[in-house]
C-alpha cells in the first residue's frame, strides 16, 4: 500500500512539521484496514468527501480524493464518465469503485484560517470493520470567497433537488444587482451552474438514469411565469462595501429553496463588486484593446445641433459591429447596414461615423447620454449569431429594431464569449 502513502505526499496531504511522524500514523492505520479486510493485498475504493461537506470547493475535493488513489481502485471524475464511448461502462467504472476490499470515506472535515483537516475512515466491504485515521492537514488552495460561494450553491442545489425529486430541467436566469449592474452578477451565474453541473453528474443520476438539462433561459423567460424551473438570484452590495447574495428556485408561481440572504465574501471571484448604472457597467467590463478597435468622439460633450461624429480606429479588415445602448438598458444596431455589410469593414486608417459608411448626417438635437459601442472581429461571426445581430440591423427602408435590456444583454455576452472578439466603447453627451 505504498502507493497510497505516496500520491497521499504528491497530493500534499501531510504538510504539518511532523511529516515522518504522519507517515507512521498512516501506516498504522493501513495495517488496521488490512486487519479488517484479513488480507494484507488491499484493493480500496477511495469515494472521498460527502458531497454536502462545505470546507472545500467541488473542484479541490475531486481532486484531494484522485490524487489519493495511485493505485487502487478510482472513481472516475464525473465528466470523464460522461464522455465514455460504450453504454453502460460509466455506470460499470461506478459499481466497480465500490468493489473494492474496502471503502475510504474522507470524514470529519474541518477548517481553520486557510487549512483543511479531515480523517481517513475504511469500511470493510462485509460492513463488520471500520478503521479511522489520524487527522490529516491540506492547504486550501481555492480563495475562501468561492469556497464560501460555493457552499450557498451547492446548499442551494441540495435543497431543490429535496423540493423537486422529479427536477429533470432548470432553465438558469441571469443574477441581477440592487440598484444596477455589476460584474459578480455573472460570475455568481457561473457558481450557480457549476453547482448545477455538478448534480447533473451525480452517481445517483447516472445510476438511476435521472438526466438533469441545464439552459441558460432565453431573453424574455426570466420575466414571465413558466412550467419549467427557473432561477432568481439577486446581488447586493450595501454602503459599508459588503456583498450579499440571494436565490430562490421557481416553478410557475412556486418558489423552491430560497436561500436568504446570504453575505458572501467576493474576492477569489475574480470580480469587481461595484454596482454601477447600466452604461457605465458595460463600459467598465468591456473587453477592450485600443490598439486593435478605438472609439473618439468628435466632442465630449457635443452641443444641440451639431451632427454626430465618432471617428473609429483598428486593424484594416476588421468587421464591425454597432450599436447605440441607451441608459434603460435598450439598444438599436447602426452597423452594418443589412444589404451593405461591405461597407462595415474597417480600411487603413480611420473612418468617421455616419459619413464613411455611407450614411446621412445625423443631428443631436436634444439632451441626451447615451453609450456607442463597438464588436470587431477579422473573422466573420459564428452564422447564426451574425444572422441575429442583423435582423436587428436598420436597412435602406426599414429603421433598427429597438433591442429590449434583456435580450442586449444576452447580445453583449454572446458576443463577449466569442474568440477573438474585440470591443471598444465611448459616451455621446449632448448638452
Amino acid at each position: 500500500m505504498s502507493g497510497l502513502l505516496r500520491s497521499l505526499f504528491v497530493a500534499g496531504l501531510l504538510i504539518a512539521g511532523s511529516s515522518a511522524a504522519r507517515a507512521d500514523a498512516l501506516s498504522a492505520w493501513l495495517d488496521t484496514v488490512a486487519a479488517c479486510a484479513g488480507k494484507r493485498d488491499l484493493s480500496l475504493a477511495v469515494v472521498g468527501f460527502d458531497a454536502g461537506q462545505q470546507v472545500l470547493s467541488r473542484t479541490q475535493a475531486d481532486e484531494v480524493r484522485l490524487a489519493a488513489s495511485a493505485d487502487v481502485v478510482r472513481i472516475k471524475t464525473l465528466r470523464d464518465s460522461l464522455n465514455l464511448q460504450k453504454p453502460g461502462e460509466a455506470e460499470a467504472q461506478i459499481r466497480k469503485a465500490f468493489d473494492g476490499d474496502a471503502s475510504v470515506f474522507f470524514t470529519q472535515p474541518a477548517r481553520q484560517d486557510e487549512k483543511a483537516s479531515f480523517r481517513l475512515q475504511a469500511i470493510a466491504k462485509a460492513g463488520d470493520c471500520k478503521a479511522t485515521s489520524e487527522p490529516i492537514e491540506i492547504a486550501i488552495r481555492t480563495k475562501p470567497g468561492v469556497v464560501d460561494v460555493d457552499q450557498v450553491m451547492s446548499k442551494a442545489v441540495e435543497n431543490l433537488v429535496r423540493a423537486a425529486p422529479d427536477l429533470r430541467r432548470v432553465d438558469i436566469c441571469p443574477f441581477a444587482a440592487a440598484s444596477g449592474y455589476s460584474a459578480c452578477s455573472a460570475a455568481l451565474g457561473e457558481r450557480l451552474t457549476l453547482a448545477l453541473d455538478a448534480e447533473s453528474r451525480s452517481d445517483d443520476r447516472i445510476l438511476r438514469a435521472r438526466p438533469l438539462e441545464i439552459r441558460k433561459a432565453a431573453p424574455g423567460q426570466c420575466a414571465a411565469s413558466s412550467d419549467a424551473v427557473t432561477t432568481r438570484g439577486r446581488f447586493e452590495q450595501d454602503r459599508n462595501g459588503q456583498s450579499w447574495m440571494e436565490l430562490e428556485f421557481r416553478r410557475g408561481d412556486a418558489v423552491l429553496a430560497p436561500t436568504g440572504r446570504n453575505r458572501i465574501p467576493v474576492e477569489g471571484l475574480g470580480c469587481d463588486p461595484a454596482v454601477r448604472p447600466f452604461l457605465e457597467h458595460v463600459a467598465a467590463t468591456a473587453g477592450s484593446d485600443r490598439a486593435r478597435l478605438a472609439l473618439l468622439p468628435a466632442a465630449s460633450p457635443f452641443a444641440k445641433g451639431r451632427r454626430l461624429d465618432v471617428r473609429i480606429e483598428g486593424k484594416a479588415g476588421t468587421k464591425l459591429y454597432c450599436w447605440v445602448l441607451d441608459s434603460d438598458g435598450t439598444a438599436s444596431v447602426v452597423l452594418p447596414v443589412r444589404g451593405e455589410a461591405d461597407r462595415s469593414v474597417l480600411r487603413a486608417g480611420s473612418q468617421s461615423y455616419p459619413y464613411d459608411f455611407g450614411l446621412g448626417d445625423i443631428v443631436l438635437d436634444a439632451a441626451f447620454e447615451n453609450l456607442f459601442a463597438c464588436f470587431g472581429t477579422e473573422a466573420e461571426l459564428p452564422a447564426a449569431l451574425r444572422q441575429r445581430w442583423l435582423k436587428a440591423a436598420p436597412s435602406a427602408s426599414d429603421d433598427a429594431a429597438i433591442l429590449q435590456p434583456d435580450e442586449v444583454l444576452d447580445l453583449i455576452e454572446t458576443l463577449r464569449a466569442v474568440p477573438g472578439v474585440v470591443e471598444a466603447t465611448a459616451p455621446i453627451v449632448v448638452r
